[in-house]
């Protein structure tokens, strides 16, 4: 009775480690079934150092490749950004300042900007092109500087003066010479005159020095608005075309064209 008792009780002890042996080894397999299962899920963000053998190669998972695809792509743009920082604050350092001295900078007169000093020696035009007043296709805002000799009255174009070589207008009116400048940069004309008859003036455009025309009279220099010109002003007056024409009806005008003289007498040096 005994020995039956001891053997059975043998038996049992014999196999109850075999069978806590198989539990504890299922358990074990289910633990990494579960871990593996669980490094899958997310990869990128575990904070788990096994995340470190993680077989990448192996992913399968389309929603974990486009993860990774837009961390690969931000960290590009990231490393690119910073990349285009640098070198701009580097260039930004390296620029040299350029200060162009007041003297040297672009003058502004009247909102235009004045020309660079140009000395030259221009002829003045001579025998202009002048048309009656019908012959005048223009608007009647257009400036005109009206001159009246006697009983004739001439209007000259402000904008026939524009280019250099037609900044002065040698003419003649009813025999008195006169001559018409205007300077497009300051808005402003003058006339001049002299005793002679018969023929034109001997002026000519100098060019343009200290911000302003100057001019020649027989080999002698003046600026535009100089007060002691070597021939005398003559009146004259600038308004619109459509006052000038209502005011003298049978004027006439000059809109551009004229001789240029081979000798050049303002400066006959």
């Amino acid at each position: 009775m005994n020995d039956s008792s001891e053997n059975q009780e043998v038996e049992d002890n014999q196999l109850e480690p075999q069978e806590a042996g198989v539990e504890t080894a299922g358990d074990d397999e289910l633990a990494e079934v579960v871990e593996s299962d669980e490094k899958k899920i997310n990869p990128l963000f575990s904070d788990e150092a096994e995340d470190d053998d993680y077989d990448y190669e192996d992913l399968d998972d389309e929603e974990s490749r486009v993860v990774w695809y837009f961390a690969a792509f931000f960290i590009i743009v990231i490393c690119t950004g910073v990349i285009i920082l640098a070198a701009s604050v580097a260039q930004d350092n390296e620029k040299v300042q350029i200060r162009i001295p007041e003297d040297m900078s672009p003058s502004m007169i009247n909102g235009k900007r004045a020309p660079a000093d140009t000395p030259m020696v221009l002829p003045g035009l001579i025998s202009p092109v002048i048309h009656s007043v019908d012959k005048a296709n223009l608007n009647d805002t257009e400036r005109v500087i009206g001159v009246t000799v006697g009983d004739k009255h001439r209007a000259y174009l402000a904008n026939a003066f524009e280019s250099f070589g037609s900044k002065v207008v040698n003419d003649l009116i009813d025999n008195v010479p006169i001559s018409v400048t205007y300077c497009d940069i300051h808005e402003r004309a003058r006339v001049f005159t002299s005793s002679s008859r018969g023929d034109f003036l001997n002026m000519g455009l100098g060019g343009w020095v200290d911000k302003e025309m100057f001019f020649y009279y027989e080999n002698e220099e003046f600026k535009h608005s100089a007060e002691d010109a070597p021939i005398p002003d003559y009146p004259y007056i600038v308004t619109t075309w459509g006052e000038w024409k209502d005011a003298h009806p049978q004027t006439e005008i000059y809109m551009g064209g004229g001789v240029i003289p081979k000798d050049n007498k303002a400066l006959n040096k």
